[in-house]
């Protein structure tokens, strides 16, 4: 009797599920944007870039409230930071659709960097004043609004229009995971390095954003042959805009929800000192709660990504918004409000993502970054006059009178457009 060799099974090696995911491997829904390399790049970079952003943000408002004692102060603050997406906005809308998208960031990104190291020498040798602040945040926010357009537009070249939503979802997400990283480092922070340090950490925090932009890959894609100066470029991105009904409606919803709904952001450090009496380490954590809202809904969008019912969901959120900024213009206790702000951060991010996703959906590829353009208008555009108008209420009547009036307003403009263009709810 012969005996025989055991059979050599032959075995395939194991994989490391982590790194199947950062190298694109089968993924569950929620994170099927990953399955592509360039959006891997341009996720991890933001991830590390966003959190000092986010150090520099609480930072800027605690030092702004600190020097000048004023909620009006505060909100001029924010009010200049982003009023320069009304001069640049459209014209950057040209510039994400006639040039190098990646390339663009990469400038952007680098000038910021500058900036915050500026801000933070400033502040470390003590000649900060409250016009220092201003002026470096009328500069932050011109090259952010030349950016913004890019940032939207790129969005589907690097993951395709089947994961758009998911992309911009996650997108959302890695912004609101930086709102709950940073904040709550920031709030530890500025009590052991104080302020510069924060903003130093943000400056350094860049490099990881730029180097990631360098490895992305993207088509170079030629506008068509055209003799149209940039003003006409413009025009034409705002006529499709104007003869979209569905698009312009959104437009609207955008504008209104920036200017009075997201209006009490800026006021959150009034809100942290003064209504729930919680100082510094409490404004962190009021920050890192709304983000943590808003990353829960935005990984539930990423999930539900090819819903059918994304009007619905859009005027949902937009309803559940409003009432809840209405109740956290009532609350004061500290733990209610942080319970609020979460609840206010979910359906927050819902209605941005929904909006900003169906919005490039609708708008053909050619003429995306002029249609992107208009929206950051409506959405960046409306906020600083919107954290303005907050500010003066806030000094008149207090901060919780400016949220009560945002909750108002935001779902008497649901309201009207749900009676005006029913149409939305089947987008």
């Amino acid at each position: 009797m012969v005996n025989k060799a055991p059979k050599q099974v032959q075995t395939q090696p194991v994989e490391n599920p982590l790194v199947r995911f950062l190298t694109g491997g089968v993924l569950p829904r929620t994170f099927a944007a990953f399955r592509h390399r360039n959006y891997r790049l341009f996720w991890f970079g933001n991830a590390v870039s966003l959190t000092g952003t986010w150090m520099q943000n609480i930072a800027r408002g605690w030092l702004v409230l600190q020097l000048t004692n004023s909620p009006f102060l505060v909100g001029l603050e924010t009010t200049i930071a982003w009023l320069p997406a009304w001069i640049v906005s459209l014209p950057a809308g040209v510039l994400a659709d006639h040039f190098n998208k990646r390339n663009l960031l990469i400038i952007g990104q680098s000038l910021l960097a500058v900036l915050a190291m500026v801000l933070a020498v400033l502040t470390w040798t003590g000649v900060i004043n409250i016009y220092y602040i201003l002026v470096i945040s009328g500069l932050t926010g011109f090259i952010v609004a030349v950016n913004a357009p890019v940032r939207h537009s790129i969005i589907p070249e690097l993951v395709g229009k089947k994961d758009l939503l998911n992309g911009i979802a996650l997108n959302g997400a890695v912004w609101n995971t930086a709102r709950i990283i940073g904040p709550s480092i920031a709030g530890v922070a500025i009590g052991v390095i104080g302020a510069a340090g924060c903003f130093a950490i943000n400056s350094v925090s860049f490099l990881a954003i730029i180097i990631t932009l360098a490895f992305v890959r993207l088509e170079q894609v030629k506008p068509p042959a055209t003799s149209e100066s940039v003003w006409q470029k413009i025009a034409v991105g705002l006529r499709f805009v104007k003869s979209h009904k569905d698009i312009r409606v959104l437009m609207i919803m955008a504008a209104v929800f920036s200017s009075f709904g997201i209006a009490h952001i800026p006021l959150m450090p009034v809100f942290a000192r003064d209504v729930f009496h919680a100082g510094p380490k409490g404004y962190g954590i009021m920050m890192a709660s709304m983000g943590v809202g808003a990353l829960t809904g935005l990984l539930i969008i990423a999930t539900i990504s090819r819903t059918r019912h994304r009007g619905w969901i859009l005027l949902f959120g937009t309803l559940a918004f409003s009432v809840l900024l209405v109740a956290y213009s009532l609350a004061r206790s500290f733990t209610a409000g942080v319970v609020l702000l979460a609840a206010m951060g979910l359906s927050q991010s819902t209605v941005a993502s929904l909006t900003n996703t169906t919005i490039q959906t609708l708008a053909p590829d050619h003429i995306r970054g002029r249609v992107m353009s208009i929206f950051t208008l409506c959405f960046l555009g409306m906020f600083p006059l919107g954290s303005l108008l907050a500010g003066a209420i806030a000094q008149k009547f207090g901060a919780p009178a400016s949220a009560m009036l945002g909750g108002c307003a935001v779902f008497i403009s649901l309201v009207l457009i749900s009676l005006l263009r029913p149409q939305i709810r089947r987008l």
